[in-house]
């Protein structure tokens, strides 16, 4: 969370404080959910509408190396018989784990908080596909 606020200009960092909070909410209740311990997320429409309002403006501004490395951490292989939910939420938690040790640039964060949102609004709206439900690699049995 410090390295997110610290990323943001002053006036940036106080506008996103309930946002920030949120946050960390967020990946308290993923970390369960990556133990197989059911845990709802928390935040509704409202607040997917707010993050998607801080976006916007940042949208863009990481480039393919920011990508290749948030996703590197989302994109892995789920096991036979594992909870895709369950790995999708580890994915999650590993990801924030890993850019809080290495402290990226900022644009690797917005890039990792717009992947987040991404996925948890497919969740919450009912996903269009398996990549919004689940993220990229997940194993589909039809």
């Amino acid at each position: 969370m410090a390295l997110v606020r610290g990323a943001l200009s002053p006036r940036r960092a106080r506008a996103a404080g309930p946002l920030l909070d949120l946050l960390a909410r967020r990946l308290a209740a993923l970390a369960e959910v990556a133990r197989g311990r059911p845990c709802p997320l928390p935040g509704g429409a409202a607040e997917r509408a707010r993050w998607r309002r801080f976006l916007r403006p940042l949208e863009g501004t990481w480039h393919d190396g920011d990508e290749n490395l948030v996703r590197g951490f989302l994109d892995r292989w789920g096991l036979p018989g594992q909870d895709p939910g369950v790995s999708a939420a580890r994915g999650l938690v590993d990801a924030a784990e890993a850019l809080a040790r290495i402290e990226p640039r900022p644009e690797t964060l917005w890039f990792y908080l717009w992947e987040m949102e991404s996925l948890l609004s497919g969740r919450a709206t009912g996903p269009r596909t398996p990549r919004e439900q689940w993220g990229a690699r997940a194993r589909i049995r039809a």
